[in-house]
């Protein structure tokens, strides 16, 4: 049971968060790389899935990201903990990967796991407002960032873990799949943990309304755009990546072990190794400029990621992309504490999040039909241009970013 809101210190606030946040890291680690790398990785090579199935499941958090934004209305006013509803939808993501863990049936299987990461996703602005309410401004991305540290550490040791299992032999899926379910579960309860105000009211009659702040607050509106076209360009390689390593049909078919350590604990390592880098830079810099060089490094990495077939290429690549996801796992997160008024963090965040489910269901299915008709190299260099040109079109918005900078400052 969280603690009251109203009847904590400012320090007392940070300080429960954190430690609690702490607890959610770890578990949500386990989880992270279970989506990174082992959902598609057996729907592959155990389900000998179809390109449909493979799209569904990769498209799962981010048909639970769009569902964030009704989700987000409909329990507005309602006199709801934002720090319950964040945690309900984690206990029932539980119960779905334990079921598609056992019932042995592709579709049962892509159906739970599909269903669990929509769960897992459709609960994001909730988390994202009790940092805004709970952490101050300019010690938000410092704080985000030592959770998102173990996040990425207990990814990478999981990955490694899970794929020596499989190694073993590819059946005891089951076995990891569990695993993650409890973690989903104790997730919940770290989450329902954390201090938090109840969901505020909205001023909207219908779930979409929240859109009405693309057009309202035209540099959000305009920094989504960009964001749109980075993130599909990024989203829509992010499950070939698997599949271009672990697939017969691009030649590699890599192990387990190798397939991990491409897909999951390289990229993760670097990540961990960065955070704190990019925590200092986030609250420190012109948010558009750090927004920039992070499109560059995901281009860049993606790009040489598909050039070669080559596993040390391609690892350099994945490296490249670990280290703007480094960045990126954070500007993603906080970005919009910087651009939304304190009492519309939800509601800015519910856009935002939404976007991201658009472009991450569309993204894999489009991703999937260009590599057929061009093949991955060119997919990759498609996605770096795409890359590039939402870096030039933030160029006009470096003066804002700086007005942003020195007004939180």
């Amino acid at each position: 049971m969280s603690l009251e809101h109203s009847s904590l210190t400012a320090s007392e606030l940070h300080k429960i968060t954190y430690k609690y946040d702490l607890w959610r890291g770890f578990f949500e680690g386990v989880m992270s790389s279970g989506i990174q790398t082992f959902a598609l990785f057996i729907a592959i090579r155990y389900y000998n899935a179809g390109e449909g199935i493979k799209s569904l499941i990769a498209a799962g958090p981010f048909i639970g990201m769009i569902l964030s934004l009704p989700l987000v209305h409909y329990t507005a006013g309602k006199g709801l903990k934002k720090s319950w509803c964040s945690a309900i939808p984690s206990a029932l993501a539980s119960v779905c990967l334990i079921i598609g863990a056992w019932v042995p049936s592709l579709e049962i299987y892509a159906l739970m796991i599909t269903i669990s990461y929509i769960l897992r996703s459709a609960a994001i602005p909730y988390l994202t407002s009790i940092y805004s309410d709970n952490y101050p401004h300019h010690k938000r991305a410092a704080s985000f960032s030592k959770p998102l540290l173990l996040t990425v550490a207990i990814s990478s040791l999981f990955g490694l873990a899970g794929s020596l299992i499989l190694e073993i032999n590819i059946i005891y899926f089951n076995c990891v799949f569990t695993i993650i379910g409890i973690c989903s579960l104790a997730k919940a309860w770290a989450i329902n943990s954390m201090p938090s105000k109840v969901i505020e009211k909205s001023s909207h009659n219908h779930p979409f309304g929240n859109f009405e702040y693309i057009f309202k607050d035209r540099e959000f509106g305009y920094i989504l755009l960009t964001w749109f076209i980075m993130g599909f360009a990024n989203l829509w390689v992010l499950p070939l990546r698997i599949d271009y390593v672990a697939s017969s049909t691009y030649e590699i078919e890599a192990s387990p072990m190798i397939v991990a350590l491409i897909i999951t604990i390289i990229p993760e390592t670097i990540r961990f190794l960065f955070i704190p880098f990019w925590a200092r830079l986030f609250d420190r810099m012109n948010f558009i400029i750090l927004r920039m060089i992070l499109n560059v490094l995901f281009g860049t990495g993606i790009a040489i990621f598909f050039i070669s077939k080559n596993l040390l290429i391609i690892g350099i690549g994945s490296a490249l992309i670990g280290l703007a996801f480094a960045g990126g796992s954070i500007a993603w997160a906080l970005w919009v504490t910087k651009y939304a008024p304190p009492e519309k963090v939800s509601a800015y965040m519910s856009v935002h999040v939404c976007l991201t489910g658009v472009r991450g269901t569309i993204g894999p299915i489009i991703g999937y039909w260009v590599a057929n008709q061009v093949g991955p190299t060119i997919t990759g260099f498609i996605s770096c241009g795409l890359m590039i040109l939402a870096t030039v079109m933030l160029l006009p918005e470096i003066k804002h970013g700086h007005r942003k900078m020195l007004a939180s400052s």
